[in-house]
């Protein structure tokens, strides 16, 4: 890369451009746990690829700045295969998200980076994450007077390269619960995801899925716990909720999500 006023845009760089294009957001912690470098060494060249506009800041919390690829970060994303041509022609909104989406927004990141750290080595990938209006749906209800909304705060799929093909892939909704959402609406999620299954709805939007797993998690035991209590009950199929997961941060593995595979994995 050629040099900027001194400046020259190096492969770590780029690296810490694609964690970051990854998670959408990100805080220093992230990008410090993702590549393997102290938050010592990072803070420098992070303010000077903010200052570059290579990163944005969005935002300021706990005395941390958060980042997502800036305006001259999204050419070189392009560049390197990690961005579509059209991402160009998209505005970015970052300064238009507010606080709580922010906060929301990086509690998906905390459970992404866990993800990506968890699947860099063993048998079991993360084959793919997506965020994102592309991702909702809707479903009817008999007893409801309109249609469920279906929206993920993500989707995943891990697959396992032990596994014979047909029984090596796991596709898994995930709802990032920071206790803002109140038990009436939570359990409405839940009937939703219930029906989107016994329908098949699924099947048109993600061709290949087979069955889904949801997985909350919760920032507290206290809260994983309260939530399975409370919902658990209202999936009709008593066999079937061992697909609807209450996992807290603390306890997220692989393992927590795929206690079998997981196990013949280790």
């Amino acid at each position: 890369m050629s040099a900027n006023n001194g400046f020259q845009l190096q492969d770590r760089d780029i690296e810490l451009l694609h964690y970051v294009q990854q998670l959408r957001l990100a805080t220093i912690d992230h990008l410090a746990a993702l590549s393997g470098r102290s938050v010592r060494a990072l803070w420098g060249r992070l303010h000077k690829l903010r200052q570059r506009r290579y990163l944005a800041s969005v935002a300021r919390f706990m005395q941390k700045e958060v980042y997502a690829v800036g305006s001259e970060g999204v050419p070189v994303m392009i560049e390197h295969g990690y961005a579509p041509a059209n991402l160009k022609e998209k505005r970015l909104r970052h300064n238009e998200l507010t606080e709580i989406g922010i906060r929301h927004s990086l509690f998906v990141a905390d459970i992404h980076t866990r993800m990506l750290l968890s699947t860099r080595t063993g048998p079991i990938k993360l084959a793919d994450w997506q965020e994102g209006s592309t991702l909702w749906d809707s479903v009817n209800v008999d007893d409801a007077e309109a249609a469920i909304p279906v929206r993920p705060d993500a989707y995943l799929v891990l697959q396992h390269s032990g596994r014979p093909d047909g029984k090596s892939r796991f596709d898994i909704f995930l709802e990032a619960d920071r206790s803002t959402m109140s038990h009436e609406r939570m359990a409405t999620k839940i009937a939703g995801y219930v029906a989107y299954y016994a329908q098949g709805g699924y099947r048109p939007k993600y061709p290949g899925m087979r069955a889904f797993k949801v997985a909350t998690v919760t920032q507290t035991r206290a809260r994983a716990a309260e939530l399975r209590k409370a919902l658990h009950p209202l999936i009709p199929n008593a066999a079937s909720r061992h697909a609807y997961l209450f996992v807290a941060f603390e306890d997220l593995t692989l393992a927590s999500l795929l206690p079998r595979a997981a196990a013949n994995a280790a």
